[in-house]
């Protein structure tokens, strides 16, 4: 049976002005630059009069060998989501007003082809990953880290960077 382990968990939330579908494209182009495959499991949109709500939930995976598997759980929620018209510099320009709620987990995913299931052959697995090639379960546990740490870490600069005033 494959085993799941959670390494990192990261949380962000930011209130104000951000462009919503270029928040969701500098995601998806690092998970293309990451050679991440995406599967959207959730993506639900809700009109309250006060804007939208959506909810959104998304987990690209990239198999890095036959025996390890790295796995990101993005978790986005964004209320009273608004268009609204800002000045940006002698421009007006359309974007968006809102709350951004985001939950970045990252699993590492050991024999997730189920090759090593019977007791014996996990027994054995654990040895292996624990004492024999402890290194190289190092190595990709660093990887699912360094991955959620830069995920993060760009999409907080995008939100925390964008000049932008009120008129």
């Amino acid at each position: 049976m494959a085993e799941k382990h959670k390494l990192i968990a990261k949380k962000f939330s930011y209130e104000g002005y951000f462009n919503y579908k270029e928040f969701f494209r500098i995601m998806d182009t690092w998970f293309r630059e990451k050679f991440y495959d995406k599967k959207e499991d959730i993506n639900e949109e809700y009109v309250t009069p006060e804007g939208k709500h959506l909810e959104m939930e998304f987990v690209p995976w990239k198999k890095v060998t036959d025996y390890f598997n790295i796995k990101i759980k993005v978790e986005i929620s964004v209320d009273n989501l608004k268009e609204v018209t800002i000045k940006k510099g002698d421009r007006a320009v359309k974007t968006n007003y809102g709350k951004i709620s985001a939950k970045i987990k990252g699993y590492l995913i050991v024999d997730y082809e189920n090759k090593w299931q019977k007791p014996l052959q996990y027994f054995y697995r654990y040895l292996m990953d624990n004492y024999i090639y402890r290194h190289i379960t190092r190595q990709y546990e660093k990887e699912v880290i360094s991955d959620v740490n830069d995920l993060s870490t760009r999409l907080t600069n995008y939100l925390n960077i964008t000049p932008y005033q009120v008129e």
